[in-house]
C-alpha cells in the first residue's frame, strides 16, 4: 500500500526504535506529506531521473536485483526473507565493513 498515510504510518514506526537523521526522497505521491513526520530540513528531495542523488538507495537497488532482476512479476515470501537476510549480512563501506546487522545490533 503506497499511500501517504500508509508511509508516513509506517515512518513513525521506524522512528520509535531508529534515529533518522534525514530522508531522501525520490517524488513519489506517497511522499507527498513526509513533513508531517520530519522537519522539513530533515528532508531531501532527489531531482526526477537523478538516481544518482541516491547513491544507497540505488546501490541497495543493485544488490536485490542480483536475485530479481528489473521486471520479475512473482517471487514468495520466503525469497524475499532470504535476500532481507543476506543484504542485512552484506558488509558495507559506509558501516567501514561491518554489516548493517551489526551496526543496527549495537544499539
Amino acid at each position: 500500500d503506497k499511500t501517504v498515510k500508509s508511509v508516513n504510518k509506517a515512518l513513525k514506526e521506524v522512528l520509535k526504535e531508529y534515529e533518522i537523521k534525514s530522508i531522501t526522497e525520490n517524488n513519489g505521491l506517497e511522499f507527498a506529506r513526509l513533513y508531517e513526520v520530519f522537519d522539513y530540513e530533515k528532508i531531501y528531495y532527489a531531482h526526477p531521473y537523478s538516481s544518482y542523488e541516491r547513491g544507497s538507495n540505488e546501490n541497495h537497488n543493485r544488490l536485490i536485483r542480483r536475485f530479481l532482476p528489473k521486471g520479475t512479476k512473482n517471487t514468495t515470501q520466503q525469497r524475499v526473507a532470504f535476500i532481507e537476510d543476506w543484504i542485512n549480512n552484506y558488509p558495507k563501506k559506509l558501516f567501514n565493513y561491518k554489516t548493517p546487522f551489526e551496526v543496527f545490533s549495537i544499539g
